[in-house]
């Protein structure tokens, strides 16, 4: 006979063993219907993102996107810098108080913006506004990001002829 102990225990392992072979499920199904898994935007502030089109797309929970305006580290740098003194000794006090005051927002933006450089140099990205689709393609010079997918879409369809 089995201790409600080790009950729990198998209980738990086998939804947890389900739960891992349903997300492959609607992983696979994902991909099946031309989808990636994980969408990386790269873009500035002067090129915004539309997602209207993306939203019903990305529902199902399925898709991981990530967002990074790779001009966030000079827009927080400009503020800081913004009034400062001749006096290079006092803009340095200056500059280093305003950054110690700063909002985690804007440390959390300047975060997202130097990890999307490092990604934009690590795929090679030279222009942008870029969407990667899976780590593997980029469509550059779209801000929508249903378009992009759509575009995604036919290439890939084109590759399977």
């Amino acid at each position: 006979m089995i201790g409600k102990t080790q009950s729990i225990l198998f209980v738990a392992m086998v939804s947890g063993v389900l739960s891992l072979f349903a997300g492959g499920i609607a992983q696979a199904d994902q991909n099946r219907a031309g989808n990636p898994h994980l969408v990386e935007v790269f873009t500035t502030s002067a090129s915004p993102i539309t997602r209207n089109a993306y939203l019903s797309w990305a529902s199902s929970g399925v898709i991981d996107l990530h967002i990074y305006e790779l001009d966030g580290i000079q827009r927080i740098e400009a503020r800081l810098s913004k009034g400062l003194t001749a006096d290079p000794e006092q803009s340095k006090r200056d500059v280093l108080q305003r950054f110690q005051q700063m909002h985690e927002e804007d440390r959390a933006r300047m975060q997202l913006a130097a990890m999307g450089l490092a990604k934009a140099m690590q795929y090679g990205i030279d222009r942008y506004p870029a969407i990667v689709f899976g780590g593997e393609v980029a469509i550059y010079g779209v801000t929508d990001i249903g378009e992009a997918l759509h575009r995604y879409q036919e290439w890939r369809e084109g590759r399977k002829r």
